[in-house]
């Protein structure tokens, strides 16, 4: 049995990463808990079912006084690497809140601390274990559509998500987000492009400002990212579409292409057929979105000493591209990936 923690008692780990790890009863045992929020930790613990002697609000205490195999970290951005770190030297693999950190350079020493203890850490990009996404990939793999040269993703809301802890707003303060929707929201259209092109970034052009948001960080980006094998990801994200904006979700390859959302979660058109056609989709919970898969890989990972469900290495990449749009948009010009 896994003795895990979390880091964090906000909205996040009420909707997911409470319940996920609850549901892996016989596997996980949820044993304590950090917050800086004393009623976000009572919540939490009457939800969990963990004693008020393991409710936190120093996590630095948490690790240092609990015996723990397993950390979620469901923290502002900024607190990632610090928080990943000790508890690797304490015994503990990690399991990160996407983004990975909030720059390059917090990354590779999270990377190097994983090497240095010998515990797993892995960066929840859910996503990709989604219901949708592998139907899609499904597809992809089968050649349906042929060859991927663009990924079309556009998503737009009226503002950012409030927190529900000490800080609610720290979305919108450039130390704890390390940036706005971009790094945000952004991150999962970033690496589920990735996923369904099968090629790496190598190049970024970037349009970033702010335009209705009275915030610190960004409320738009307008990203292009070209790919080792040539093929373009275009990403509009922000919090500054006032009464919300119309989502875009499209691959497009060189016999069909593929459609999220509508009449069906997937449609696939063939240049073979003429036709759209709906792949089966597994059902999942309204909120899910992929997060239990990917969780539950996380575990056998740790358990069977296997490989876990998102390198280190996968979440530096999205990253250096995150990282790379926001030089961009700073200077005007593309701007090439970091490569580690």
């Amino acid at each position: 049995m896994l003795r895990a923690g979390i880091i964090g008692c906000g909205g996040i780990t009420e909707r997911r990463h409470g319940p996920v790890l609850a549901s892996l009863e016989g596997r996980v045992t949820v044993t304590a808990l950090a917050d800086l929020a004393q009623g976000r930790l009572d919540l939490m613990g009457g939800k969990l079912g963990v004693a008020s002697g393991h409710l936190y609000t120093d996590w630095e205490e948490m690790l240092a006084k609990e015996k723990l195999d397993l950390v979620h970290i469901c923290t502002p951005h900024h607190l990632h690497e610090p928080q990943a770190i000790a508890a690797m030297e304490r015994g503990a693999h990690v399991f990160l809140e996407k983004p990975i950190a909030t720059n390059l350079e917090e990354v590779d020493r999270m990377i190097a601390a994983s090497e240095r203890t010998g515990r797993k850490m892995t960066v929840g990009h859910n996503q990709l274990f989604s219901a949708a996404h592998r139907a899609a990939m499904e597809q992809i793999q089968a050649g349906a559509i042929g060859s991927v040269f663009l990924v079309r993703s556009e998503g737009f809301g009226g503002s950012h998500v409030v927190g529900r802890g000490v800080s609610q707003q720290w979305r919108t303060e450039a130390r704890a987000g390390g940036g706005g929707p971009l790094i945000d929201n952004g991150y999962h259209q970033v690496y589920t492009a990735l996923n369904y092109v099968g090629s790496p970034a190598v190049r970024v052009y970037a349009r970033i400002g702010r335009h209705v948001q009275d915030i610190e960080v960004e409320d738009t980006a307008l990203v292009l990212i070209e790919h080792t094998n040539g093929a373009t990801t275009s990403i509009q994200v922000g919090w500054s579409a006032l009464v919300g904006g119309i989502s875009v979700n499209e691959i497009l390859g060189t016999e069909g292409q593929i459609r999220f959302g509508g009449e069906a979660p997937v449609a696939v058109w063939r240049k073979e057929t003429g036709e759209w056609a709906h792949p089966p989709v597994e059902s999942e919970g309204p909120d899910e979105l992929g997060l239990p898969v990917a969780v539950r890989c996380f575990v056998d990972a740790i358990e069977n000493d296997g490989e876990v469900p998102v390198s280190p290495a996968a979440g530096r990449h999205v990253l250096a591209i995150i990282e790379a749009a926001y030089q961009s948009g700073k200077s005007g010009e593309s701007v090439e990936v970091d490569k580690p």
